[in-house]
């Protein structure tokens, strides 16, 4: 049984700005690890996928940069195209494959893949996807009792169902048989539509609650922030490139490598800034041009 994993990594990060006009959303350092990298040694080790590939669009020599040591190939976009357009440009990658994981690369979590993957396969569905309930946002995602996606609200006119239990958000993480790829259209679009196609055209897509588990989507400085405190934790390193007194949990993450001042607390040093940090810094995330100010 054959697998590929494909990461998604054409986004432009625009919340992220102007941080992401240089480095883009996957390439963002953890503790001296890009979240590409991060998320595929942990498919490899859940896993261990025949072929890796990531798309790329924004910045794609930094793409290319992080992805290609890791053993990817990368396919540019010319233009920017969705995940619907992003598996239709790669399908002829993917018709190659029993079945492929879709990862969007900006993610930070603890999903356990190999038990998402076996239910997928144990299901016999056409697509299975993590997701989760949301405070804050819309949960679109309409799901039966028996875990069956019963359509996307807001999508192909799609208003509710009187089988449903549950409303839930996309994970960013989904598995596809091969067979798939026959309901997503080409040219630039969401998956939505094409999940949607496939309910049309009889096919089962799985949803899998992934709700409580470690999940983080660092789209903002609060996420990436978020992202970064959940990482420190796993790791257990609170002053990755900063001296601390032993036992001391700064949570200072120095990804420039420049002298710091002592005293920091909760701040991320992602490029050398302009103007020099003060001595006893607090809930801060800071490069060139930016400071984000950040909740602790």
């Amino acid at each position: 049984m054959s697998l590929t994993a494909f990461f998604l990594c054409a986004g432009y990060g625009t919340r992220l700005r102007p941080y992401t006009d240089r480095v883009p959303k996957p390439c963002i350092p953890f503790l001296g690890q890009s979240a590409l990298e991060l998320n595929v040694r942990a498919t490899d080790a859940a896993l261990k996928p025949d072929r890796r590939i990531a798309n790329a669009h924004h910045l794609p020599d930094a793409v290319r940069a992080t992805a290609n040591p890791l053993g990817l190939d990368v396919i540019f976009e010319p233009e920017i195209l969705g995940t619907g357009g992003g598996l239709a440009n790669a399908a002829h990658i993917l018709r190659d494959t029993d079945h492929f994981l879709v990862h969007n690369a900006d993610l930070i979590h603890s999903i356990d893949l190999a038990a998402l993957y076996r239910d997928h396969l144990d299901s016999g569905a056409m697509a299975t996807l993590a997701a989760l309930s949301v405070e804050r946002g819309a949960n679109t995602l309409s799901v039966s009792l028996e875990r069956d996606l019963l359509g996307v609200h807001g999508y192909d006119g799609f208003g509710g169902d009187s089988h449903e239990a549950k409303r839930l958000t996309f994970a960013g993480i989904a598995f596809y048989r091969r067979d798939a790829l026959a309901f997503i259209a080409d040219g630039a679009s969401d998956i939505k539509p094409g999940w949607m196609a496939t309910l049309r055209g009889g096919g089962k897509i799985r949803v899998v609650d992934v709700t409580g588990v470690p999940w983080y989507d660092f789209g903002t400085p609060q996420g990436l922030w978020e992202a970064l405190k959940y990482r420190m934790e796993s790791a257990g390193d609170f002053a990755y490139g900063y001296t601390a007194a032993a036992g001391m949990q700064p949570r200072v993450d120095n990804e420039a490598g420049i002298d710091l001042p002592e005293g920091l607390k909760n701040v991320a040093v992602y490029e050398a800034p302009r103007i020099p940090l003060e001595a006893g810094t607090t809930n801060l995330l800071t490069g060139f041009d930016f400071d984000w100010k950040v909740r602790p």
